[in-house]
């Protein structure tokens, strides 16, 4: 996660971060990417059913659920991540608003003291569900907007109307008070869509615009050829870094994540122009380190089966109906997923050679649906490649 608003319009949120010790639970959310946090932000899908059928699905949802977690599992699993004491609890599916046991382990969520937030296409938020959503003390609404035409999005997402009712989900979740983002993951067909739904944003009072990279996982495979070329790539980085510096004092909030390549590019940027800023913002992305996956974010998914990121379905390093997630995280880790740790000190190409390698390291599951290598170079780099 590169939080261009943080690391460009507002030094003194920068200096905290960097002072930020392992007990970091007064941070706010955003900034725990860049604290000293060693246990994970989990992701939890919790059913791999969906209303929508959207093309880069990674989950490759369905309308159908299939081997969910019971909710006595479920109950179990947020009782061992309170008692970890992880900083978030991502809720996400699938469509996570329609697991049968979302609103009962939302509400034990918030009862034990976890902090949630829920991914969403937001097309089921109604005012009575952003009702019991802020009664659940869910933390954050992330509903997923690809593009600011109604025809484009549906296209996308599967289904007609879907565009609507996102936007409705949106404004129910901010009239209930809940803090919202407006999220597109970038794809060729809707990458000059970006300036439009910014200002989307700023219109709907929504505080969050967060961009996400096409991850070629799932469904998203089958369409790794609508990916952005790198200059598409770099043109959007640098709107966001403008607008970021532009919006100065607005009430919006600008990242990126999925790609810690955008925090090497900004880099770039700000070394060329000559910025004062660039050592501290090099300060903050190396505390970030990089790629999170099988370190500071964790996934799990409605089989309880335990990722290193959501998206590498083909890792699985246990299993929590098996073992505890600590035992699986911390006490006892996989040879498999103590490699991904150290992943970084084995990269070969470009990646293993770039001066960026301390606070990126590229998108490993790129490098292997590319290369066929995890530790192969990300072939979709922007910091120095050519364009695709």
């Amino acid at each position: 996660m590169i939080v261009f608003s943080k690391a460009l319009a507002d030094q003194a949120t920068v200096w905290k971060a960097l002072r930020a010790s392992d007990g970091c639970a007064a941070l706010p959310p955003d900034l725990l990417r860049f604290s000293a946090q060693s246990r994970p932000v989990v992701m939890w899908n919790l059913t791999q059913r969906c209303n929508l059928a959207c093309k880069h699905c990674y989950m490759d949802a369905s309308q159908e659920a299939k081997a969910e977690m019971s909710l006595e599992e479920g109950v179990r699993l947020v009782d061992e991540l309170a008692a970890l004491r992880v900083p978030i609890l991502i809720f996400t599916g699938g469509e996570p608003l329609l697991s049968r046991n979302f609103y009962a382990l939302a509400f034990h969520a918030r009862e034990v003291g976890l902090r949630t937030v829920i991914s969403t296409n937001g097309t089921l938020i109604t005012p009575e569900a952003a009702r019991l959503l802020a009664e659940a003390k869910i933390r954050y609404v992330g509903v997923s907007l690809d593009s600011a035409s109604a025809e484009r999005h549906d296209a996308f997402r599967g289904m007609a109307g879907a565009h609507a009712r996102a936007l409705e989900g949106l404004r129910n979740a901010r009239d209930a008070g809940l803090k919202t983002g407006l999220r597109i993951t970038l794809t060729r067909d809707n990458w000059q869509d970006v300036p439009a739904l910014l200002n989307l944003a700023l219109e709907q009072g929504i505080p969050r615009f967060c961009l996400y990279h096409l991850v070629p996982t799932g469904r998203g495979a089958g369409i790794a050829d609508r990916d952005v070329t790198a200059e598409q790539r770099r043109s959007v980085i640098r709107l966001l870094a403008e607008a970021a510096e532009e919006l100065k004092g607005r009430d919006i909030e600008i990242l990126t994540t999925d790609s810690p390549m955008d925090g090497a590019y900004l880099l770039e940027m700000l070394k060329g122009r000559g910025d004062s800023r660039q050592e501290d913002v090099r300060k903050l992305l190396c505390n970030a380190g990089g790629c999170s996956m099988g370190l500071k974010v964790a996934n799990i998914n409605h089989r309880g089966d335990v990722h290193p990121c959501h998206f590498m379905p083909q890792v699985v390093v246990g299993n929590v109906r098996e073992r505890s997630f600590r035992n699986i995280w911390i006490d006892h880790p996989s040879p498999e997923l103590l490699a991904l740790r150290d992943i970084k000190s084995g990269l070969s190409g470009a990646c293993g050679r770039c001066e960026y390698l301390e606070l990126c390291g590229g998108c490993r599951q790129k490098a292997f649906y590319y290369k066929g290598d995890m530790r192969a170079e990300d072939p979709t780099c922007i910091v120095k490649s050519p364009a695709l």
